[in-house]
């Protein structure tokens, strides 16, 4: 498995980074235009911000987007949980679906 350099530090700075853009329209230009450029100014080392190619994505500029969970709870998926499906099947916009 490939590795990289990941500092706690380099995380916050992310984070700061992406809350900063999602309010400032120069900034999110900025990144969506050149994310290697911003990502190093922020400290990123620059052989992680070589290795990886990023790509900005912004849900507005889409028709369809679908925001799935990061897990999925794989015991109450097995044990068909219905609250718990249910509550997964209401993230799906059934028309933007189609």
């Amino acid at each position: 498995m490939a590795r990289f350099p990941h500092y706690q530090k380099n995380a916050a700075a992310l984070g700061r980074l992406l809350a900063n853009a999602a309010v400032d329209p120069n900034l999110k230009a900025a990144l969506k235009a050149d994310p290697k450029t911003v990502l190093k100014e922020i400290g990123l080392p620059d052989v992680a911000v070589e290795l990886f190619e990023f790509r900005i994505v912004d849900a507005s500029d889409y028709t369809s987007t679908i925001t799935l969970p990061f897990r999925l709870n794989a015991e109450k998926v097995a044990k068909a949980d219905a609250q718990y499906l249910s509550q997964l099947g209401g993230m799906l916009d059934q028309a933007r679906l189609s």
